[in-house]
């Protein structure tokens, strides 16, 4: 699918210089906009009214990578016809639209504002059952909640038309505009701490950021991917799997492919000790994108990943062995939780100490005395400066920010900055580990509050700083869409390309907006229409319940410090520091600790066979074709990727057209 652009001198985009000519245009950015609106209704109608494609589960969203497909497409026919290549896009536009339908897959997506509506309604629809009425609900920040019985009525029977929804708009404006003021403020730090940490990661480091190959590759003027066959080799051995695999969902006399999908081997182990793997679960899956993009993943990570998956697994059975998991364990076993949690810790804190002098020059840099010597001979850049000096203010202003919030939700200030310091240390993490290694970061087990539980227990915490985290539950369950991750990519695909940083903060600004107000809409008219326990089937009614329960049981029963669940928490974190260790003081040792603290998360019961499948591939083909066989390998994996995420999308619309669920490439 090669293209033709405009021969304008491409002149390096250095971060830091101010004299590169922008070709972030207004049609690129009007484009943006478009695909900005489009993707958060496709995503809500697919994730939330039919649940048929979790696209926004995934470090490279699939949403996004289709709609640049159909931009890339279409480039490509307009430069073949005379009239029209005047108008075709030049790959810096492409990349703009392209990133603002990403930005809006973080906020449309599962674990952000989808979630948010799955908590704000609940505690109070379902506080009788729940006996939740006299134990919180009198102590929820009231102003944060829709509590309007009949509003609450229709939002979960459904059948609403728009006239009767707008009316009960009243009790939802206040709710909203709250949450979505905090939820902008976490995104201004997001891009604070992402300005401060950029030059180290892009620059200096020059990380692989795996997740950005295929759509610079899908947009590269000579079209080089497209002039492979191994990627077309790849995109139909993708695209005709899920074929097959979909058309067999509606007529099921057509075979398929059962092994692409999830396929569970824990049935098979039937005898004692080994059952406990069939009690606590080990599937397999032949994903062909999730194939794709472990490939890029580095040999030794791969390795460490599904190794430390099925080292879980023999764990288990270890505890059935020796009786560690039976009744006399407790509700906490295996406590794979704190161990995650632990291991997640581990990884962020080594993460910040590795970066402990960078930062601290970053904050000199900024504030500190300024020579224009030094900024002549390269070593002082005034411009990145003032980067780091906003960034530290916005740093330190949204600080106070949080705080002021935390304290209208009744958490104590100490507990606030260590609730807000572990979730902006995980934050830190995931980018770091996605920028480095690509890999999936759902770690559903590791949540700020729970960590704080574990360390000091319910009372010292108390009661009201409870109810106040567990009111914020909706965005640190899960990280999937993480918007920090992503805010960082764009900055590195930014880089070379005339997309200077100033505009590009501003894309994603513009890009926020109509994506928060777009995620309020469709929302709520979508659920309102379909009703979130009639017909709504990807309502995140789970994630209210998760929290109150969760809170319901601290307020009752309580949770001690220094319990088991401190000595597992301790023992992941010792676990990533052992790991470390070893692999600094032996060049051999196969393990990695982020490898471990993957491989114990909650995305590796998806993917860790497809991992292990793509590292073997890899092996392969290095040790017997050397680098430039693996070089030649990689448009077959885009391919795979590209496939699989194309016959996904189409299946999605198929479902939307004909109004039921159809066939999940995923899940």
């Amino acid at each position: 699918m090669p293209q033709k652009h405009s021969t304008e001198p491409s002149d390096p985009n250095a971060p830091g210089s101010t004299q590169v000519k922008s070709s972030i245009t207004f049609r690129s950015v009007l484009l943006g906009l478009v695909l900005t609106v489009l993707n958060v209704i496709w995503v809500t109608q697919v994730e939330v009214h039919y649940y048929m494609m979790d696209g926004s589960s995934l470090p490279l969203f699939i949403t996004p990578i289709f709609l640049l497909l159909v931009l890339v497409a279409g480039n490509a026919l307009m430069s073949l016809v005379a009239p029209l290549r005047r108008f075709t896009l030049r790959q810096e536009e492409m990349l703009v639209a392209y990133l603002m339908a990403v930005v809006s897959n973080t906020f449309a997506g599962h674990d952000m504002l989808q979630n948010l509506f799955g908590q704000i309604t609940h505690a109070h629809y379902f506080a009788p059952q729940n006996k939740w009425q006299e134990l919180f609900i009198d102590r929820l920040p009231q102003f944060l909640f829709v509590s309007d019985p009949d509003a609450l009525k229709y939002w979960y029977r459904g059948n609403t038309p728009p006239g009767i929804a707008n009316g009960y708009l009243v009790h939802w404006a206040v709710p909203l505009a709250l949450w979505g003021g905090f939820f902008c403020l976490l995104c201004v730090l997001f891009v604070c701490i992402t300005v401060i940490i950029r030059k180290a990661w892009t620059e200096n480091e020059k990380l692989a950021f795996p997740i950005i190959q295929l759509p610079l590759a899908m947009t590269e003027p000579d079209g080089t991917l497209w002039r492979s066959r191994l990627v077309w080799v790849g995109f139909a051995v993708a695209f005709l799997t899920g074929l097959v695999n979909g058309v067999h969902e509606l007529y099921p006399q057509i075979p398929n492919n059962p092994w692409i999908k999830l396929f569970d081997v824990g049935q098979f182990f039937t005898e004692q000790p080994w059952a406990a793997i069939r009690t606590y679960g080990m599937q397999t899956s032949l994903y062909p994108f999730a194939i794709g993009l472990a490939y890029f993943i580095p040999l030794d990570l791969a390795f460490s990943c599904w190794f430390s998956y099925l080292l879980a697994r023999g764990y288990f059975v270890f505890g059935r062995a020796t009786g560690l998991d039976g009744p006399s364990a407790g509700q906490g076993w295996p406590f794979l939780k704190e161990i995650s949690a632990g291991a997640w810790i581990g990884v962020a804190s080594a993460i910040v100490w590795a970066n402990r002098l960078y930062l601290v020059e970053a904050f000199v840099q900024a504030f500190g005395a300024r020579d224009d010597s030094t900024a002549d001979s390269g070593e002082h850049d005034p411009v990145e400066s003032r980067r780091y000096r906003w960034a530290f203010i916005g740093l330190i202003v949204g600080g106070i920010a949080l705080l002021g919030w935390s304290h209208f939700l009744g958490i104590h200030p100490v507990v606030a900055l260590g609730f807000f310091g572990i979730f902006f240390a995980l934050s830190i993490a995931i980018t770091r580990v996605r920028a480095e290694f690509g890999t999936p970061h759902e770690i559903v087990l590791v949540k700020p509050g729970d960590i704080l539980v574990t360390l000091f227990g319910t009372r010292a915490i108390g009661e009201s700083s409870l109810i106040g985290m567990q009111s914020m539950y909706w965005f640190n369950r899960g990280y999937r869409c993480h918007p920090m991750p992503n805010l960082l990519e764009g900055f590195k695909m930014g880089e070379g390309r005339r997309m200077p940083f100033a505009p590009m903060l501003g894309i994603f600004a513009l890009a926020s907006v109509a994506s928060l107000l777009t995620t309020f809409a469709t929302n709520y008219y979508t659920t309102y229409e379909a009703g979130a326990t009639a017909k709504a089937a990807g309502y995140k009614w789970w994630v209210g319940q998760e929290a109150y329960s969760q809170l319901a049981a601290w307020l009752r029963s309580g949770q001690q410090a220094g319990d088991q669940s401190l000595g597992f928490f301790l023992g992941g974190l010792a676990v990533v520091g052992g790991l470390s260790y070893l692999r600094q003081t032996f060049l051999w040792w196969p393990l990695h600790p982020t490898g471990f603290a993957l491989g114990i998360s909650y995305a590796m019961n998806y993917f860790w066979f497809c991992v292990f499948v793509a590292w073997l591939a890899k092996l392969c083909i290095t040790r017997y074709g050397g680098i430039e066989a693996h070089k030649r390998a990689i448009p077959f994996f885009l391919g795979l990727i590209l496939g699989d995420y194309t016959v996904g999308a189409m299946w999605s619309f198929l479902g939307l057209y004909l109004g039921t669920p159809t066939y999940r490439i995923f899940i």
